[in-house]
């Protein structure tokens, strides 16, 4: 169990660490946060690199744990505090779908796009990632005729995979498809994704993601 001492996040305004933002408040859950500006290369110095040493962001802290990596925060924190509700319980059938677009947010989607944005389009049968065309299509393959990932239930996944979406889609990496366009759209509507990104983004980031 974590202490009563509290959740804080390390973030950096403008980076992946709006999905863990979002995530928090997304739970309704107090945190405090705490900016590390991997611009000036504050993630590299010594007291962050004892609780991450990867030297990234985000990083979460509740109480003694430490977790770090986006899906592994928003996992621990649906299951600590919106288990059954933004997280599927164990024995629900959607869990295995749920934990798979944790994943595949950021081992598949994040890389191949990233990859893509800096013209490197990698043969997807011989990487683990896949190629980008094929990355695409099953994204909107899953979000044909269908609100969220698991159908007309909202959980811990879209955060995940929808604020990587949002964050790509801002930077014009990935295709306006009526899907990824509807979808996004859809999840900026929610009261918790404007305050995650009126206190992660500029302001071109959420008109962006609304027109």
């Amino acid at each position: 169990m974590a202490s009563p001492r509290g959740i804080t996040l390390y973030h950096s305004p403008a980076s992946r660490a709006f999905t863990a933002y979002w995530m928090l408040e997304e739970l309704g859950v107090p945190f405090n946060v705490r900016t590390v500006d991997i611009r000036k290369g504050e993630q590299k110095q010594p007291a962050y690199l004892k609780l991450n040493p990867a030297g990234k962001v985000p990083t979460l802290t509740d109480g003694e744990v430490v977790v770090s990596e986006n899906p592994a925060i928003a996992i621990y924190l649906a299951d600590r505090y919106g288990y059954g509700t933004l997280a599927p319980r164990i024995d629900d059938p959607d869990r295995g779908p749920y934990l798979k677009w944790m994943v595949f947010s950021t081992a598949v989607v994040d890389p191949v796009a990233t990859l893509h944005k800096n013209k490197i389009d990698l043969p997807g049968f011989d990487f683990s990632f896949g190629a980008f065309d094929d990355m695409v299509a099953v994204v909107t393959g899953v979000l044909k005729d269908r609100d969220y990932l698991l159908g007309d239930r909202f959980t811990g996944a879209d955060v995940v995979l929808g604020g990587t979406l949002a964050r790509l889609m801002y930077q014009k990496v990935l295709p306006e498809t009526p899907e990824l366009v509807d979808y996004r759209d859809r999840l900026t509507l929610r009261e918790a994704f404007h305050r995650a990104a009126d206190a992660t983004w500029p302001a071109e980031f959420y008109a962006a993601a609304t027109v």
